[in-house]
């Protein structure tokens, strides 16, 4: 008769862990299930027959066949449910313009869970385990600001490791990001809430990224060049010393050795060569003066 009915029993529980499932993380906005403390108590609480049976007090069987149907049943369809239930869940994309760590920008995908309160106000569910509990037992909010209609443009980010899926993320663009913390008390007890704001980035924000970037370059670039010259001048400074030191060195070097150069050989040469002697200049004659007809007259006359 047992037996008979098992399986109906299961298919009940099996709903029943499916509709709990997908109602739990409506509730806590929490992605992954062993973040949870309300899963991992629903965990903890079908598991105990088999903790107790180990710490020696046996209530149950952990061999047996209706405890066995209803654990595998439970556990699949409720991490099924979770896994597959509806999140509000994007992914923003924070631009780093100028940093020194990234002299030409960066990108950060951060996943943004968000939902609405009962005054409803819009809040972001932090996935820490110590944030999850502050929100699930305690009703202690962060809230947010991001208005998903506003969004005028997503980029899709593509991103495969080696022995990883390829995964795509449609991401939202956004030129700003605030986080403020404030102090709140609950009870007797002081706890820090957290406050994000998102800017989303308009369709026209490209050609200011571009400049902005190109002009961060272009001064890291004229930086580099003036190191550059700087490095040039030393080592031509460091040449030209050089050159002296040695051609000093080599002066003293020729003079104490008293070898006389090229020049020297060639001024030497020049007085020793034999020249011809010189001789006086020869003295010539006056020529005697011509007697004609009329001189011979003339003479005859005196």
């Amino acid at each position: 008769m047992i037996e008979a009915i098992l399986p109906f029993l299961i298919a009940f529980v099996s709903l029943g862990a499916f509709e709990l499932g997908r109602r739990v993380r409506d509730k806590v906005h929490v992605v992954m299930p062993y973040k949870d403390p309300v899963t991992l108590l629903l965990f903890l609480a079908s598991l105990s027959p088999v903790i107790l049976s180990l710490a020696g007090h046996t209530i149950i069987e952990p061999t047996d066949i209706w405890y066995l149907s209803f654990v595998i049943a439970f556990l699949g369809c409720y991490s099924l449910a979770y896994v597959r239930g509806e999140l509000d869940l994007v992914y923003v994309n924070v631009h780093t313009l100028i940093s020194e760590r990234f002299p030409g920008g960066a990108q950060e995908i951060k996943p943004v869970v968000y939902y609405w309160d009962r005054d409803g106000n819009q809040c972001i569910q932090e996935q820490s385990f110590r944030e999850i509990l502050k929100s699930v037992f305690l009703g202690i909010r962060s809230p947010l600001r991001l208005d998903v209609g506003l969004v005028k443009r997503t980029r899709p980010v593509f991103v495969q490791k080696v022995l990883f899926p390829m995964v795509t993320v449609d991401a939202i663009d956004v030129v700003e990001e605030k986080i403020e913390e404030t102090q709140i008390k609950k009870w007797i007890f002081g706890f820090k809430v957290r406050s994000y704001s998102y800017t989303p980035a308009p369709s026209c924000i490209d050609t200011t990224q571009q400049w902005l970037v190109s002009a961060y370059n272009q001064e890291h670039l004229t930086k580099e060049l003036t190191r550059k010259e700087a490095q040039l001048l030393e080592s031509k400074t460091s040449a030209m010393s050089a050159f002296y030191a040695k051609s000093a060195d080599l002066l003293v070097e020729m003079i104490s050795d008293r070898t006389p150069g090229a020049e020297i050989y060639q001024d030497v040469t020049e007085r020793l060569a034999p020249r011809e002697p010189q001789r006086p200049p020869v003295q010539e004659k006056p020529e005697p003066p011509k007697k004609g007809i009329f001189r011979k007259r003339k003479e005859g006359s005196e």
